[in-house]
């Protein structure tokens, strides 16, 4: 079977339906489990919709499992081989110069938040299960894409949808990383820290988006004096930094500009939060910029705080400040913090409280580590399959600080989309994909789904 010539046949189709998708502005602005149906919001349940009309429309089985996530099946073996991709992205961020829900084409290149991470994978799964479904091939196990909705923040969508749906796949495809396959992911947390800002002379903190990014901004407020307006100003010029100072009637508003990345690979960003609080230890001391210092400033692997660690197999661990917040009389800190196999996570939360023993500190989301035997046949025939459609006999299977929806089912391991040596801004400004490697990753699915769903 020529599965690169299917996949060119779709390929208007394919471009046609990301750029619609992409339209869509999935973004999660707040969890309501009391709206019913879109409990992630309106543009996410539109998402959602899209996906399922459109697969019902062209014979295939779905399911809407509450607003929460959804499934696209079919075939009919008692098995099934499954895959999840998901239809929320992150928050836009700064420094677009494409409209970041526009879909455009420019080149080569489609741009839009989602394009890679994670609507044009998923897209590219679909093709390859619309494919085998038109071509009537003998396959010995149903496929099944599971829609995912809140990927990028806590996975309450995919684990209601399993609560709900409890089968396990004979094996599983995640395409939501890299080629050629990923088979160990450290575990991942957000672990919230709440200080007290009395006596800080801080009047608002904000900075960061989500936890996961690495944030590009960060902004105060203070008491207006004329020397943090003149600091603030050298701090900026003698750094090469980007921001900018208002006065406004007796206050002043600082702002400044980092660089965002993905959160498990905080080292590629500039975080804005360290850059603006670099500037308040200086300038504005108290105990929390002091306890900053002392625990989190310019540390991208928990070493301040004694929870570094690092794996042969996994690498160092990562510790990632993404979201800072004033409330009332508290400010809060989200800490992204990734780990290898072999790290107690209870350890690394009573370590942390030790620390910080003026600081409330919590557990507000966490996902073990994933390991896979990179030996085993599951694997060989993914990789063989790459192979084929690659000539890309070099590279070979690896691990992770991202986490992927591989976690969320059995005897499953995350498969591209995205190539190496092909340039990536997921989670930054002027997120695409190439054209081309859209239709190389939905030949690879198709001939991927066929093998192991007639593998015995």
């Amino acid at each position: 079977m020529d599965f690169k010539k299917l996949v060119y046949e779709e390929k208007e189709n394919i471009v046609r339906d990301l750029i619609e998708i992409v339209r869509i502005k999935s973004v999660l602005t707040k969890f309501d489990p009391k709206n019913e149906g879109a409990p992630f919001g309106k543009n996410i349940k539109i998402a959602l919709d899209w996906f399922l009309d459109k697969a019902k429309s062209e014979g295939f089985n779905t399911e809407n499992t509450d607003g929460y996530a959804g499934h696209i099946e079919f075939g009919d073996g008692k098995k099934f081989i499954g895959t999840i991709g998901h239809l929320d992205v992150v928050p836009e961020g700064r420094g677009w110069i494409h409209d970041p829900y526009g879909g455009e084409i420019d080149g080569e290149k489609i741009y839009g938040r989602g394009t890679l991470d994670d609507k044009g994978p998923t897209l590219a799964m679909y093709y390859a299960m619309k494919i085998l479904k038109n071509t009537n091939l003998k396959l010995n196990h149903r496929i099944k894409l599971i829609l995912g909705t809140d990927e990028e923040t806590a996975w309450r969508g995919i684990e209601y949808y399993f609560k709900k749906n409890p089968e396990q796949p004979v094996y599983g495809i995640i395409p939501d990383a890299d080629f050629p396959l990923i088979y160990a992911e450290k575990g991942i947390s957000r672990i919230n820290i709440e200080f007290s800002s009395e006596n800080t002379g801080i009047l608002s903190l904000n900075g960061g988006d989500r936890d996961n990014m690495v944030p590009d901004y960060a902004e105060v407020s203070l008491e207006y004096k004329q020397k943090y307006e003149k600091h603030f100003k050298e701090y900026l010029q003698l750094n090469k930094y980007t921001g900018e100072v208002k006065k406004i009637n007796d206050k002043i508003f600082l702002s400044i500009n980092g660089k965002s990345a993905h959160g498990s690979t905080p080292y590629e960003g500039i975080n804005a939060i360290d850059l603006m609080l670099q500037f308040l230890i200086k300038h504005v001391p108290s105990d929390f910029t002091d306890t900053y210092k002392k625990y989190f400033l310019n540390d991208l692997t928990g070493k301040k705080l004694g929870i570094e660690f690092k794996s042969d197999e996994m690498g160092k661990t990562s510790s990632n400040v993404g979201v800072i917040k004033k409330i009332k009389s508290k400010i809060q800190l989200k800490l992204n913090y990734r780990y290898p196999k072999g790290v107690e996570f209870d350890r690394i939360i009573e370590k942390i409280k030790s620390n910080l023993k003026n600081a409330l500190v919590s557990v507000d989301h966490h996902k073990r580590e994933l390991y896979q035997d990179p030996k085993s046949d599951f694997i060989k025939i993914l990789m063989d399959t790459y192979q084929k459609n690659t000539q890309d006999y070099n590279s070979k299977p690896f691990t992770i600080g991202g986490g992927t929806f591989a976690r969320s089912m059995k005897n499953s391991v995350a498969y591209g989309a995205h190539f190496k040596g092909s340039e990536s801004n997921i989670h930054q400004p002027e997120e695409f994909i190439y054209i081309k490697d859209l239709l190389k990753a939905t030949t690879i699915y198709a001939e991927a789904l066929y093998r192991l769903a007639n593998y015995e």
